[in-house]
């Protein structure tokens, strides 16, 4: 049927063709040729459809894994920051991890906009303050008005800065508190991941006053902003703190040494951390 089924014309010379014809009779081109390769490119032609059909139907699985990773993160980061106390342990281990990166981009972004904004409210005060006594003494404002120091590198830097700093500080504290819940107060199936993802779920709450701090510190004027900056960040320690004294004191002791005395000991060791990691890193941000 293949072979009797041809073009009307001829595709060399455009004649008409007798039905089935397997020669031109006007410039004797071999139709059975060309009959061929028309029936070839649509076979062709469909199984390259169909390989593309079946490429495109193949999921990328990195891209999956990574929805499927999202999708799970953020159903137990709403569920954590709705039941602290009821968080759910028995997930992947990396969320805590998640949670702390988040904080510190968090941290990074109020500190980088704060720090702006409080630079340009100061050279406006200054400006304003060197204009009022040019009109008072004749003098230059640009005599009058000193300048702010700004701080060193880009804004993308700073953030980065920050954004490093704050993901070592909490790396040190999980530490610490990892430590003291498994060593000093004998929970030895306890491991660094699962301390994390125990700490972050009982203080996930503390992303909504970042969140919250970020948002005012951003829209509001300096004065307002601050203000608001203040609490919202002191809000969000306070929740670490609880969580951080909850995540140790949780643990049922059966030896070593009193649930008290080892959280103690873990503020006092987070305490001189902090004071030392402030004097490495205090002179690299300005």
């Amino acid at each position: 049927m293949s072979e009797t089924a041809g073009p009307s014309f001829c595709p060399n010379c455009g004649a008409k063709l007798k039905p089935g014809a397997k020669f031109c009779t006007s410039c004797g081109y071999d139709l059975t040729q060309f009959n061929a390769r028309s029936q070839q490119q649509p076979t062709q032609g469909a199984g390259q459809r169909q390989s593309n059909q079946q490429h495109v139907s193949q999921p990328n699985l990195k891209v999956e894994a990574a929805k499927n990773y999202s999708t799970n993160y953020f159903s137990w980061l709403w569920d954590s920051i709705k039941h602290p106390s009821q968080t759910d342990l028995s997930v992947n281990q990396f969320f805590g991890a998640t949670s702390f990166v988040i904080s510190a981009l968090l941290i990074g972004l109020i500190s980088m906009v704060g720090l702006y904004r409080i630079i340009d409210a100061i050279s406006s005060f200054e400006s304003d303050l060197g204009s009022l006594f040019s009109e008072v003494d004749g003098t230059s404002s640009s005599d009058t008005a000193a300048s702010v120091s700004q701080p060193s590198g880009s804004g993308f830097s700073l953030f980065l800065k920050i954004f490093i700093i704050a993901l070592i500080f909490t790396a040190m504290f999980v530490l610490i508190g990892w430590l003291v819940r498994r060593y000093m107060i004998g929970d030895e199936k306890e491991t660094y991941l699962g301390f994390a993802t125990r700490l972050a779920g009982y203080t996930n709450f503390s992303l909504i006053f970042l969140a919250l701090a970020l948002v005012f510190v951003a829209l509001l004027n300096a004065l307002a902003g601050g203000a608001l900056l203040f609490i919202f960040l002191s809000l969000s320690v306070t929740t670490f703190s609880i969580g951080y004294s909850y995540t140790i004191l949780e643990f049922k002791q059966t030896r070593g040494m009193d649930k008290i005395y080892a959280l103690l000991i873990a503020l006092i060791a987070d305490s001189f951390l902090t004071m030392i990691l402030m004097s490495i890193v205090g002179a690299s941000i300005l």
